[in-house]
């Protein structure tokens, strides 16, 4: 991965702020789902032909007619769409190690939350603290009617203000994008077929890199979201968790992570930035 590879300007907020990244989150969003919606035929199209070959090979055709077995094959796949699209993806988080956060680091969110909400043009009111010991974030739907912020108790306690305001951005800017729903779906697809712990996809790196880069968009500060990342690096821990590894800031679990976390690092620093209200 090169820095060459994320020169296409993506403009969120054409008042406020402009994000650097490697493609549009319209088309990105747009690929997702088209990735999406071939996968679920092609489990709709297996269902129904796995119910023919079954019915035909017990010999059951006098008792269950072909168009009844292909019938129910449907029927299976949509059910399947049903839990892979909607439910499973909203219960990816359902058991972390929720906890209340300390008044103090209430009103720090609260306040840090109020600028970046009107930078961004979003209004954010619910956050969630997870007992964590490693720097890190997220953003969930959790089968609410809008999506939490996920912050670690490591975060709340390793983190500088500036710092916090980065990695806040940064997930916030995932939301703002409109690719919770859709990462959230794509992350129970690979819990799924089990590829948890396996390298990131090139996909899945340049996503990383654009909402690095929406984080030093917002706070119009790079060092403070390479420092989350340093961070993120040093306290990380092999805490188990039921949330897919990418779905987090620092995809714990992946191989090559310290590689990644470095280069992505790299890449907000080495940068020219030119960051001002248009």
């Amino acid at each position: 991965m090169r820095i060459d590879d994320y020169e296409d300007g993506v403009e969120v907020n054409s008042d406020r702020v402009l994000v650097w990244g490697y493609d549009s989150p319209n088309v990105r969003a747009a690929r997702m789902r088209q990735v999406i919606a071939r996968l679920v035929v092609a489990f709709i199209v297996a269902s129904v032909i796995a119910g023919v070959v079954i019915t035909v090979a017990l010999g059951l055709t006098g008792v269950l007619p072909i168009e009844v077995t292909a019938l129910a094959g449907v029927i299976i796949g949509l059910l399947f769409t049903v839990i892979a699209t909607v439910v499973g993806p909203r219960r990816l988080g359902s058991r972390l190690p929720w906890v209340e956060p300390e008044e103090r680091d209430r009103k720090r969110i609260d306040t840090l939350l109020s600028g970046l909400g009107f930078q961004l043009g979003i209004s954010v009111s619910s956050v969630a603290v997870v007992a964590y010991p490693m720097v890190n974030g997220a953003v969930l739907e959790l089968g609410r009617k809008e999506p939490v912020v996920v912050i670690t108790t490591g975060a709340l306690r390793e983190l500088e203000t500036i710092e916090l305001e980065a990695l806040l951005a940064r997930e916030l800017g995932e939301l703002r994008l409109g690719l919770v729903g859709l990462n959230a779906t794509v992350a129970y697809w690979d819990k799924v077929f089990h590829r948890a712990g396996r390298r990131l996809s090139d996909w899945q790196r340049a996503e990383a890199v654009l909402l690095d880069r929406l984080g030093v968009s917002v706070t119009r500060y790079p060092p403070a979201m390479a420092a989350v990342l340093e961070k993120a690096k040093s306290s990380r821990s092999i805490t188990a968790t039921s949330l897919p590894a990418w779905l987090w800031l620092c995809p714990v679990g992946v191989a090559d992570l310290d590689a990644d976390l470095a280069l992505r690092e790299q890449l907000l620093l080495d940068e020219i930035w030119t960051i001002g209200a248009s």
